[in-house]
């Protein structure tokens, strides 16, 4: 019984080796399935969050505020990769003219 536990690889069918790939397969197959789902429903998120904006926005046209600028809900701060550097404008390096022809032999 003891040298069927150790010889894990040695004694079993081709069949049930090919089974075990065939389930590791499968569980990559949820993993992958799982981390595309979790996407999408950001992405559906996302859209849903825009078409409602989008809506309101064309309500607000509809009912005579031509004056209304809509208001764009910012997650991220822009300022917080910007800095408020002067850009630093520099000459172009000087080139020598060339001094002579190099050919290959």
């Amino acid at each position: 019984m003891a040298f069927k536990f150790f010889s894990f690889g040695f004694s079993e069918p081709r069949y049930i080796r090919r089974t075990r790939a065939y389930l590791q397969e499968a569980r990559m197959a949820v993993l992958e399935h799982s981390i595309a789902a979790e996407y999408y429903q950001s992405s559906a998120q996302m859209y849903a969050e825009r078409a409602a904006r989008l809506e309101e926005e064309l309500r607000l046209w509809e009912a005579g505020d031509l004056h209304h600028v809509p208001e764009v809900p910012h997650r991220y701060s822009a300022t917080s990769h910007i800095t408020a550097a002067k850009p630093v404008i520099m000459d172009a390096p000087q080139v020598s003219p060339a001094v002579g022809v190099v050919r290959a032999a």
